[in-house]
């Protein structure tokens, strides 16, 4: 809390307005709106600063929550809300680090903006500080598409690297921010540093026969291979991976109890089949029952060819402990090289103990920014 207390004051504001109402106001229509979407506002310059929000909102019935992220502000990074909706009035808090901020408001009919004021108490950046705020929802989950059976782990993106399906939160390493994404926030890595760290775990453990990963992708032009996602353990296993090659190649990368080296199988499109600096939606799945392995950019399924491994699987994936967004090593083992660094946005991106349908990834792709109903 370094922020001098009138502009962390006005950080909250903006703040709250980001994320939603908060109450007061008439309570004249029983209706519960919904407030559930992606709330931002405009940049706001305060004290020297330019303070950004963003934020997504859950809603339950008439139970509020929602994470939103600060920028640019060396007082506040982010801040948890809670609270209920009645009517059309709005009362929630939001807490950051040690500190609650009250605020009241009253959202249109529509559930699409909110007016209100805020009261953050003395201490920390703030020092009884009041005010007003005003948001806007830039998007809406009202058309999102119902999760694929078999999610292990969800990891959105929103501001930090934590499972929406709880079991496996991952910690940000190096070179990672926040931005506007597909849906909400999303990871941006710079090539370089920046990766997602997952620890192992028994809910990882007991994915063995079939595998589905699915996500959101802006990728630029990697150095070499930039790994969206890799299961392996250096210089000792593979388990599943998926990379993009600097010439727009997907990459497949798996093996299997029954794979003769650590190496396993490499299965890779043609090139050109990622596109780079433009947002689409990749998907790969195998399933060592029936030995087969696809992949699908934007729900279109792109031909795979055998690189080297054998291309008839069995068994159950190689055991590992690792797993990494955004590289596939510690460079310490390898080198720099080695690591294989992300460039770009990943956002979204879901694990599964199941192989996804074409028809499921399509009703992914065609929810766009709604995304999947959490």
């Amino acid at each position: 809390m370094l922020f001098p207390s009138r502009s962390c004051a006005h950080l909250v504001a903006i703040l709250c307005l980001l994320l939603s109402g908060c109450g007061g106001g008439s309570s004249q229509n029983a209706q519960v709106v919904n407030l559930g979407g992606y709330w931002q506002t405009s940049t706001v310059s305060a004290l020297g600063y330019d303070t950004f929000l963003a934020g997504n909102l859950t809603q339950t019935g008439n139970q509020i929550s929602g994470t939103l992220t600060i920028y640019g502000s060396p007082c506040a990074t982010s801040g948890n809300l809670a609270g209920t909706v009645s009517g059309l009035n709005v009362t929630m808090s939001l807490t950051e680090g040690l500190q609650s901020v009250s605020l009241a408001g009253t959202v249109s009919s529509a559930g699409n903006s909110i007016t209100g004021t805020y009261l953050a108490p003395s201490g920390g950046c703030t020092n009884g500080d009041s005010g007003t705020f005003a948001a806007t929802k830039t998007s809406s989950n009202a058309g999102c598409t119902p999760v694929p059976p078999g999610i292990v782990s969800w990891w959105k993106g929103e501001g930090n690297a934590l499972d929406a399906e709880g079991a496996n939160p991952g910690t940000v390493e190096g070179g990672v921010t926040f931005l506007l994404g597909k849906v909400g926030e999303a990871f941006y890595f710079d090539g370089s540093t920046g990766y997602v760290n997952v620890p192992d775990s028994s809910s990882l453990q007991a994915i063995s026969t079939t595998i589905s990963v699915e996500m959101w992708v802006q990728p630029t032009v990697p150095s070499s291979g930039g790994y969206l996602y890799a299961r392996r353990d250096p210089l000792t296993s593979e388990n599943f991976s998926v990379y993009v090659l600097n010439d727009g190649t997907l990459t497949v990368l798996l093996r299997s109890t029954t794979s003769p080296t650590e190496t396993g199988s490499k299965f890779t499109s043609a090139p050109g089949a990622v596109a780079f600096g433009q947002v689409q939606h990749i998907a790969a799945t195998a399933d060592l029952t029936t030995s087969s392995v696809n992949a699908y950019v934007n729900g279109v399924a792109v031909p795979l060819s055998v690189v080297y491994g054998p291309a008839t699987l069995g068994g159950t994936f190689s055991p590992v402990t690792h797993l990494y967004l955004g590289r596939r090593e510690d460079p310490s083992v390898e080198g720099q090289a080695a690591a294989q660094y992300f460039p770009g946005m990943l956002d979204e991106v879901s694990l599964y103990s199941t192989v996804l349908t074409q028809n499921q990834i399509e009703k992914i792709v065609s929810a766009g920014s709604a995304g999947k109903c959490q």
